[in-house]
């Protein structure tokens, strides 16, 4: 009896071989399944995190090169109003050297400064429309920079993309044109410019018991005010931001990396996988003469 139960559970041993290595092979699959999914699904995770970055990198550095040029056309404002600052003072002295030599004291240091006062009011009044045609360049400049840039950046980081608005020179709407969105400000006169000696002689002239010196000196001022006015080149119109600049001014970009292939059995995702990302940017904090721009990433145009 004791024998025939032993050779049953030999016979029932003998047909349950392999069922442990089945059961093995099916655990094993599955966990590996799971680990490369995992692989797979952490370097997504990581091919978007560093997409964001450089969409973003990319974003604000279009951002930066706009506050640059504001920074650049608000500098040459700051030495246009300097070159006007300069011949207003010029003015005033020239203004008191022409009372004083009226009453006669220091007509010979009149009618010099006379002589040189006429070369430095044209000499920064030219200097000043010079700095003037230099920030309208600058202005039409700019979106070839930004669009350099992006595209710079964009082959560096293999991030293809857009950027928003993209045409450099559309209609000035606001929307579409890539562009600073800068307007002339208030004209800029020579004659506000030399109005201290202006003044000077307008009451000269008022004068009804006029004397020799009084004579000579308006004599001078004429002849030196009708050559400094006519040949003025018309009124300076400094570009300043416009009022609805915080609203207009801004970029965005929207990029597409596809991820690196992974040599992952079983998941057959090799080169179909696409981040799409997007990031906006503006200037701010600057103005037209002070220097103060810079850029930041906004939450503007996020899906």
């Amino acid at each position: 009896m004791i024998g025939y139960f032993s050779r049953q559970a030999v016979q029932l041993r003998a047909g349950n071989r392999g069922q442990a290595t089945a059961l093995f092979l099916v655990v094993a699959a599955t966990l590996l399944v799971v680990v490369f999914a995992s692989i797979r699904l952490h370097h997504v995770a990581v091919a978007r995190v560093s997409t964001a970055d450089s969409v973003d990198a990319i974003a604000l550095s279009a951002a930066t090169w706009e506050a640059r040029c504001l920074n650049l056309i608000a500098a040459l404002n700051d030495g246009a109003i300097q070159c006007f600052r300069v011949i207003r003072w010029t003015c005033v002295v020239w203004a008191a050297l022409a009372v004083a030599a009226a009453f006669g004291f220091g007509a010979p240091a009149f009618a010099a400064y006379t002589r040189e006062a006429r070369r430095l009011i044209a000499g920064y009044w030219d200097t000043a429309h010079l700095l003037v045609s230099w920030s309208e360049k600058i202005r039409k400049a700019a979106p070839y920079l930004v669009l350099g840039e992006v595209a710079a950046l964009s082959k560096q980081r293999n991030v293809a993309g857009i950027l928003f608005p993209l045409n450099p020179r559309g209609p000035h709407d606001g929307k579409n044109t890539l562009e600073l969105h800068l307007a002339p400000g208030a004209p800029i006169s020579l004659a506000e410019a030399i109005a201290p000696i202006s003044a000077v002689l307008n009451q000269l002239k008022r004068i009804r018991f006029l004397q020799n010196a009084t004579k000579v000196v308006i004599a001078l001022l004429d002849t030196a005010l009708r050559g400094i006015v006519g040949t003025g080149k018309g009124p300076i119109r400094m570009l300043e931001p416009e009022k609805d600049f915080q609203d207009r001014q801004f970029v965005r970009f929207e990029g597409i990396h596809t991820v690196p292939d992974l040599p992952i059995p079983f998941l057959d995702e090799q080169g179909k996988r696409r981040v799409f990302e997007e990031a906006t940017a503006q200037p701010y904090g600057g103005g037209s003469a002070q220097m103060t721009w810079r850029s930041r990433l906004t939450d503007r145009g996020k899906k």
